[in-house]
């Protein structure tokens, strides 16, 4: 019985009988070898010992996930709202002078782009109240099932 073998060398012992096999039957393309694997015998495994596969160590779980509560939503919903509110007061309370009409064009340029700054805050708080009001009936639906009170939707 012959003595155990390195990887190596059994990689090695495979290629040589590869090549003695593309000496006899050459490809018919340059790039069409065979495979080491073909080149595996029966009987093999007492020459080599594969070396132990070694584990994968377990994933670790996450933490369930922690939602925030309908009333934290609601309370955040309300600041926003609150915060959303002077933005609706124009400016100025002469639309005509806001519009362009007797301020000169410099304090009419500055006086658009605190609108248009204004709008895009409007709509920008606008989203995040939509959003938590989705989050808010999500957050009751949860709260109902986990009381025992029944599904939702």
């Amino acid at each position: 019985m012959r003595a155990q073998l390195t990887g190596d060398e059994y990689m090695a012992l495979l290629q040589e009988r590869q090549a003695a096999y593309v000496a006899e039957h050459p490809p018919a393309k340059p790039w069409l070898v065979p495979l080491l694997e073909w080149f595996i015998r029966a009987g093999d495994e007492l020459l080599f010992t594969p070396p132990k596969e070694t584990s994968q160590p377990k994933r670790r779980t996450k933490p369930p996930r922690t939602y925030r509560s309908a009333a934290s939503l609601r309370d955040e919903r309300a600041r926003l709202i609150a915060q959303r509110a002077p933005l609706l007061e124009p400016i100025s309370p002469d639309r005509a002078a806001s519009g362009g009409v007797a301020l000169g064009p410099k304090r009419t340029a500055r006086m658009q782009r605190r609108e248009d700054s204004r709008l895009q805050k409007y709509v920008a708080l606008t989203r995040r109240i939509d959003s938590l009001t989705n989050r808010i009936e999500r957050a009751e639906i949860r709260e109902r099932k986990a009381s025992g009170g029944g599904g939702g939707s």
